[in-house]
């Protein structure tokens, strides 16, 4: 047990210390990091400010300042709140240390309904009708802090005392709260430890003693007076964002990458257009008439599965904020069939990783069968949470926003300068859009001189309708066993996929659906019904070419300018390159968010997040190091440091 109550006080088993104040808690909050850190005085003139804390613990700081910032908003403002954990709570004990304080009951409920439960990596939400946005960073903190990517105005330091949890005061962390820290950033903590005072002061910050709360005497505040020059790892990742003329945006394609990059800026308060060369939205890859979305997990943890589970982590409550009604999505649960001897092995190492039971449960042939509710005679992982989503009512969803403007029927044929910074031509030169940045996610069609130099293939694959008749047994969940089985949905099944790498064909084949109704009688013939006619009852639904990149992961991010890149890293040696050659190095108000593969529906909601958070000049959702592994400049990155450096 990671905590405990006693007296009315959560106890850390681990540290052998309290969480906060046996006198009260929540005014020890408010004195020592509100106070502290001048709160609200220090965020009424800012459209955005970022608070990081190195321990989130209860969630009581972070309660007490969204209580507070409800009392005195800035001006139109956003609250971003970053917080450090190691070793985060569970559900039932974080509402158990919530209800020592029923004055943030309602907070708290709308905290612990999108809680993402112990699992490690960087996890957002969106709170208050999205005013507040929560960036839990759960992970060992030196590590989690070198992986954050923000520009931090006020840090609440609050890990156990330094007697306690040396790791959270290591030189190394007082470093990274330097490097995420601006001239005129604050610090508060309740700790006096002489350690402390004085790794602050090595890293520019002035420190002064103040009032401590209840018996302790003092604590420290401070603000940082000059920013000391601190190397950053592999710049050339991260270009600075410019000053931009106007918040507004393109985004070209209206699939589901594109639909959600839209919105993401949309509900910032961002103009945005939307640029569909089709006669209607989900036209192309994202057409299917369900996708399914599911976590991508690995028998070792891995980049991969990293981006995957917090992508569906925060599917999961973007869905349940924008359908909670299941009206175009169905969370019926997925489970993944170990039908042949590989996959058996690879779900035992993943069962044998102690996943939680929320994400994936091991399960044996009569649990299966209970779960999916026909004959099963495999062991699976079976995925409560996971389900299907029709991608067209979404992205008409998404693309409803106020602040988008859609225009179907309009292909970009050309980018040029224009008024507002870059402007959208079509094949007569009639412009199209003009705004400050420019999004493309036109999927397998990225033919742009720009972008057609990162590598990518094209994989082709068709899903199939099939009658009810077909089965003897109608599947509660969605079934894997190589292709997938949908449950049900007006008289017929969906099945899928085909996979044709390098194949472009749009128009479906009834090859192709035979292709996908053998592959299902091969995997599970107990549920193929005997007497049906074969090949009868059998309905193209979808046929669709994605993009896959060289390593399967997506291409999200700054779009790379190819010969200037390449001749201005030519040694990666070298560390801190000036911001103007790294500038150079990009073409200017240019994003990309293409190659999600046959992970789109569970990756591009927080991919759209992700370059929304980046455009806004705002915290990233995503670690450094995912960064860099979804990035369009990376192969430019990785020819350049297998050469040579020149002399």
């Amino acid at each position: 047990m990671i905590l405990e109550i006693i007296d009315q006080t959560p106890y850390s088993s681990i540290y052998q210390d309290v969480y906060f104040s046996r006198e009260n808690g929540l005014e020890e909050s408010r004195h020592v990091f509100l106070r502290g850190n001048d709160l609200p005085v220090r965020w009424v003139d800012k459209p955005v400010f970022t608070i990081a804390e190195t321990g989130f613990g209860t969630g009581i700081n972070f309660l007490a300042t969204w209580q507070l910032w409800r009392r005195h908003p800035g001006n139109h403002a956003r609250l971003h709140y970053i917080s450090l954990e190691k070793y985060p709570l569970d559900i039932k004990t974080l509402r158990s240390c919530h209800a020592l304080f029923p004055e943030l009951d309602s907070l708290s409920m709308q905290l612990c309904q999108q809680w993402p439960g112990t699992l490690t990596g960087f996890h957002r939400c969106f709170l208050d009708a999205g005013r507040i946005t929560l960036t839990l960073c759960h992970g060992e903190a030196h590590q989690v802090l070198s992986e954050l990517i923000a520009k931090v105005d006020c840090w609440y330091l609050d890990g156990f005392s330094p007697t306690r949890n040396p790791g959270m005061w290591s030189k190394p962390v007082f470093r990274e709260i330097a490097r995420l820290s601006n001239t005129g950033t604050t610090i508060a903590t309740f700790t006096v430890a002489s350690m402390v005072r004085q790794s602050l002061l090595d890293n520019g910050f002035h420190i002064r003693k103040a009032p401590g709360f209840g018996r302790k005497r003092e604590m420290l505040a401070g603000v940082m007076e000059s920013k000391p020059n601190i190397r950053i790892r592999e710049p050339w990742y991260f270009p600075e964002q410019a000053e931009l003329p106007s918040k507004t945006a393109t985004v070209v394609g209206a699939g589901i990458a594109g639909a959600q990059s839209a919105y993401h800026l949309a509900r910032r308060g961002w103009q945005v257009t939307v640029l569909e060369q089709e006669s209607s939205v989900a036209m192309q890859a994202s057409g299917s008439p369900a996708a399914v979305y599911s976590p991508y997990l690995t028998a070792c943890p891995s980049l991969e599965e990293q981006l995957s589970l917090q992508g569906f982590m925060f599917l999961l409550n973007h869905l349940n904020e924008s359908d909670p009604d299941t009206i175009f999505h169905d969370p019926c649960g997925l489970l993944t069939l170990a039908i042949d001897e590989a996959q058996r092995l690879r779900q035992e190492k993943i069962s044998a990783r102690s996943l939680p039971e929320w994400l994936v449960q091991p399960t044996a042939p009569d649990q299966a069968e209970l779960e999916s509710g026909v004959a099963c005679p495999f062991a699976g992982l079976l995925y409560p949470k996971a389900g299907a989503v029709n991608p067209g009512k979404w992205i008409k969803r998404l693309l409803a926003h106020e602040n988008i403007e859609l225009r179907l029927g309009k292909q970009a044929f050309d980018i040029l300068h224009g008024k507002n910074g870059i402007g959208i031509v079509d094949s007569n030169q009639q412009i199209l859009s003009d705004a400050a940045v420019v999004i493309l996610a036109t999927g397998h069609t990225m033919e742009w001189p720009e972008v057609n130099w990162i590598p990518f293939t094209r994989v082709s694959g068709q899903s199939t309708f099939v009658d009810a008749e077909l089965l003897l047994q109608s599947p509660k969940c969605i079934l894997r066993y190589g292709g997938y089985l949908l449950p049900a949905s007006d008289g017929r099944y969906l099945i899928g996929s085909t996979f044709a790498r390098g194949n472009i064909a749009v128009n479906p084949t009834l090859e192709a659906d035979k292709w996908n109704l053998r592959h299902l009688e091969t995997a599970l013939p107990h549920l193929i019904n005997p007497d049906r006619k074969l090949d009868h009852g059998i309905e193209s639904a979808h046929n669709g070419v994605r993009m896959v990149s060289e390593n399967r992961l997506p291409l999200v991010g700054t779009v790379p300018e190819q010969e200037s890149f390449s001749s201005q890293f030519q040694s990666m040696q070298k560390r801190n390159y000036p911001s103007s050659d790294i500038a150079l190095a990009y073409h200017p108000g240019w994003y990309l968010s293409a190659a999600w593969g046959s992970h789109g529906m569970t990756g591009a909601a927080l991919g759209g997040e992700f370059l929304a958070s980046w455009i806004a000049n705002e915290p990233l959702p995503l670690q450094a190091s995912l960064v860099r592994a979804i990035h369009p400049a990376r192969s430019l990155v990785r020819n350049l440091k297998r050469k040579k450096p020149q002399s």
